[in-house]
């Protein structure tokens, strides 16, 4: 018998090593915390309410100066799309996951510039990991669908207009065995997930410091399911990306 088990774990993803005198087509998405000062004074926190929430952003962001037609697909003048991480090309890709499909995986329409001209050649779909955050992952292909040349204006990561964020969140909601639980939860309004590993400790050990992704905050006390916690460090501006791994065990 064997089970399979998948989830996300937080990395700071690195670009394949390609052989000497190759370039990796290897794709990956890295967002950055942007930081912020911490809430003020103390507060009283009940389950799936966040300790923490800070914006994320691409590390590049460009934004169509014409419409793009990608088979039945058209994105219009002025959609944003978030730069990719890869070697020999610009690929920009839309910022917004593609819904899933009952059959079949969802793809998300990226567009690549060879030449790194200021204008794209070609396009091909891509995957998204998770479904709150653009998570790339994969290779692009040697030879994209072509594209009718296409301007795009690289802007400011700043002047995103879609909101993504990354929040520690309280995970408790019975307390059955006097523990505290807290996760790392990511994506936008409507659409968050969740890193499988939580950080936790046992009740009776409050007042509890933790530090998490270099946030540090204070558990003071808990009393009839809430919990009192003062922050006095916000997460630090860093790298922040998704990776999904699938775990095989044989019985």
């Amino acid at each position: 018998m064997k089970s399979i088990a998948a989830g996300p774990i937080v990395a700071l993803a690195m670009l394949s090593a390609a052989p000497a005198g190759a370039q990796s087509r290897d794709l990956s998405t890295l967002w950055v915390i942007v930081p912020s000062a911490p809430p003020a004074g103390e507060r009283t926190l009940a389950g799936g309410e966040f300790v923490l929430k800070q914006r994320l952003l691409p590390l590049g962001l460009a934004e169509l100066a014409a419409d793009a037609t990608l088979g039945t697909t058209t994105l219009p003048t002025g959609t944003q799309l978030i730069e990719a991480q890869t070697e020999g090309a610009k690929v920009f890709c839309a910022s917004e996951v593609a819904k899933q499909k009952l059959i079949g995986a969802a793809f998300q329409p990226c567009l690549v510039d060879e030449d790194g001209d200021g204008d794209f050649e070609g396009w091909f779909s891509g995957v998204s990991q998770t479904k709150g955050l653009l998570t790339l992952a994969g290779r692009r292909p040697k030879k994209p669908k072509l594209l009718g040349e296409t301007r795009y204006t690289v802007v400011p990561p700043t002047t995103m207009r879609d909101v993504y964020f990354v929040a520690i969140e309280r995970r408790n909601f019975f307390n059955i065995y006097s523990r505290e639980s807290f996760m790392i939860a990511f994506g936008h309004e409507g659409q968050i997930e969740r890193l499988t590993t939580p950080t936790s400790f046992k009740s009776a050990e409050m007042p509890k410091e933790l530090t998490v992704m270099g946030a540090r905050f204070t558990a003071l006390r808990e009393a009839d399911g809430k919990m009192t916690v003062r922050v006095d460090r916000a997460m630090p501006a860093q790298p922040f990306g998704v990776v999904k791994t699938t775990t095989v065990r044989f019985y």
